[in-house]
């Protein structure tokens, strides 16, 4: 999964979709974890970091990620190759 090339995300969590003129503000874990995807780390080392970091277990993480994977695709935030591919 990527970023789209016309999607712009700030620092401060706003992200903008050129394409689609949408727009959607983040809180600070979802600005963290759109940045890991934008970076293309694999689903392992996103969760890892998350269960340092946050009180969250592996099942609540994986279903959070995935839902949030699936708004990014609805939103047309994210590219994929694969219609099956979240990661």
């Amino acid at each position: 999964m990527k970023i789209a090339p016309e999607v712009k995300i700030s620092d401060n969590g706003f992200v903008f979709n050129q394409k689609t003129g949408d727009s959607f503000s983040l809180n600070p874990s979802g600005l963290e974890l759109i940045r890991m995807i934008a970076e293309e780390k694999e689903l392992d080392e996103i969760k890892e970091a998350f269960l340092i970091k946050y009180d969250v277990d592996d099942l609540s993480f994986e279903k959070d990620f995935y839902e949030f994977c699936t708004l990014l695709k609805h939103h047309q935030i994210t590219v994929h190759g694969n219609p099956l591919e979240f990661n």
